[in-house]
């Protein structure tokens, strides 16, 4: 007979609170619904027999994980290389990780791909928007006893067993910080922000911790528009312009998402370069050149290697029936072009 799950177990694995916990699990009022479904998925993977029974055999032969990236291409080239990099280490520690492709997929190829990848490896980790067709595919992968694990950006916490990466609320802050402090002797600056989708949820996280700080710390700036990019540079580029038509200035801007070369060609061409503060996410062969030549001002970003060792080591945990964190938040950092090597 399985043991009941624990209240200790199940604060291990949400990090939330005792009496948090208690709320949720008995329906008392205010308890938010994505704290609810965090402890229900906590609860499930409890309950769940299907990794330790498949760890026996998983331990004789490396592990077989997937890395889903439903990102851009810059990213993903970055993403790769690392996982490239860490690949003696993995093998070394009995596991393989190869990054799958999904530049530019569909939700639809996506969870095609997620069930593909069920069937064949030992465990996914995955980057990919927050959709019904994404986390459906993802809640068949866990109930066939494969650990799924996201990267970067998250999806519900009942369609998979841990989330890896940046507090992406606490990075929209330091870009506000940033911005702001910047701007704070204008009488009223105004500011833009860039996103692809508010289905990716690290989109959403960072341009609501931007707007609630701005609002907070330095009321005198105003965020006048939310620009919708695409992740691409030809739509950023397009809809960049199509704002700058209708805006006679702009002070600051913070995108959230990719299509950098076609934001900063757009700036460049309204003479913007080096008068707007630009502020945006991840070191790669974009936005490298990029701030290296003033045209960004500040990155935010993660250790990649950290970020996949992480991972890995939960994808091994969870394959192995052991309790993992519902959350591994990593630190943030910042470059300027005087902090890259």
């Amino acid at each position: 007979m399985k043991d009941k799950p624990t209240l200790k177990q199940l604060m291990e694995i949400t990090q939330l609170s005792r009496a948090t916990i208690d709320r949720a699990l008995n329906d008392r009022p205010g308890v938010h619904p994505r704290t609810r479904s965090a402890v229900e998925a906590a609860l499930r993977q409890l309950s769940s027999g299907a990794p330790a029974r498949a760890s026996a055999r998983a331990r004789q032969t490396p592990y077989d994980f997937r890395l889903l990236a439903q990102a851009g291409d810059a990213f993903t080239d970055e993403l790769t290389r690392t996982a490239v990099e860490l690949g003696p280490e993995f093998a070394a520690s009995g596991s393989n990780l190869t990054v799958v492709r999904c530049v530019g997929a569909s939700d639809d190829e996506v969870a095609a791909r997620v069930r593909e990848a069920a069937a064949e490896a030992d465990g996914i980790g995955i980057i990919c928007t927050n959709t019904a067709t994404t986390t459906a595919a993802l809640r068949e992968c866990m109930t066939a006893g494969k650990p799924v694990v996201t990267l970067i950006t998250d999806v519900d916490a009942d369609a998979r067993h841990t989330y890896v990466g940046v507090n992406n609320r606490a990075a929209g802050q330091s870009a506000a910080f940033l911005i702001g402090r910047h701007l704070q002797a204008h009488a009223s600056p105004d500011v833009a922000v860039v996103v692809a989708t508010f289905s990716y949820t690290c989109h959403e996280d960072r341009e609501i911790g931007f707007r609630s700080l701005l609002r907070q710390r330095f009321p005198n700036v105003n965020l006048i528009e939310v620009i919708k990019g695409a992740d691409s540079g030809a739509a950023t580029y397009e809809a960049t312009m199509r704002f700058l038509d209708e805006h006679e200035k702009l002070d600051g801007i913070y995108n959230v998402a990719g299509g950098n070369e076609g934001l900063a060609a757009a700036l460049r061409e309204r003479n913007l370069t080096g008068r707007t503060i630009y502020v945006t996410h991840e070191v790669n062969r974009i936005t490298e050149p990029l701030l290296r030549s003033d045209a960004i001002d500040y990155l935010l970003t993660q250790d990649l290697r950290l970020l996949l060792r992480t991972t890995v080591v939960h994808l091994k945990s969870a394959r192995e029936g052991r309790v993992v964190p519902a959350q591994a938040i990593i630190p943030i950092e910042m470059h300027s072009r005087y902090s890259l090597y």
